[in-house]
């Protein structure tokens, strides 16, 4: 809920925004949302178990904390990042806040071969999902995304994913000095969040 949180409050979007989470998970970020007050949420998962918690976790919140929703409740349904354009109409989004798919659980132990073949596969994942977010975010539209790295004999290993991101017409945000990302990562931590914010061109 604290990264959640930390996500929603840089991505800028005013609660009268429509935000997406397109991996929602177990509906981590639109609780959250709902918590803030944001009237307009949709999220969409590739997994029937994530859309169901994310359902169960809506409604529980929902009832907990007596929320109302006047303009209808957060729209939920099972959809992989990579068709949203099947489902969302096009230029309809302000906000995409999401932290995706970040591989398998790492134990440590793995070689340097195994790490660069699941960033070579998540790259993959993230180019395809941004190629849907150009359809769906509005223009000057934001994108809170999380890319993993992953720790390798004392070392992150990064996804190389940017210049194909900025190709598809996304600009980097600055988020701290130099940097277009923050870190979030414990010392005892094998994957490492870089949270990014784009802004549509």
């Amino acid at each position: 809920p604290k990264l959640a949180m930390m996500m929603i409050n840089l991505s800028g979007a005013t609660i009268d925004s429509v935000l997406l989470d397109p991996f929602c998970g177990s509906g981590t970020i639109i609780t959250e949302a709902m918590l803030f007050g944001y009237k307009h949420l949709i999220a969409a998962d590739a997994s029937k178990k994530a859309i169901a918690d994310t359902k169960q976790n809506v409604e529980w919140i929902t009832e907990h904390y007596s929320l109302s929703f006047t303009s209808g409740s957060p729209k939920i349904f099972q959809s992989d990042a990579r068709d949203l354009n099947e489902k969302i109409k096009n230029n309809s989004i302000d906000a995409i806040v999401t932290e995706p798919f970040l591989g398998k659980p790492l134990k440590g132990n793995e070689t340097f071969e195994e790490i660069k073949l699941q960033s070579a596969i998540l790259k993959k994942l993230y180019i395809s999902a941004f190629e849907q977010f150009q359809q769906t975010l509005n223009k000057n539209g934001t994108i809170i995304f999380v890319i993993p790295c992953f720790k390798y004999k004392g070392d992150w290993l990064k996804i190389d994913c940017l210049p194909e991101i900025k190709k598809l017409g996304f600009t980097p945000v600055s988020m701290w000095e130099d940097k277009n990302f923050l870190l979030y990562s414990r010392p005892d931590q094998h994957v490492g969040r870089e949270i990014y914010k784009f802004v549509k061109n």
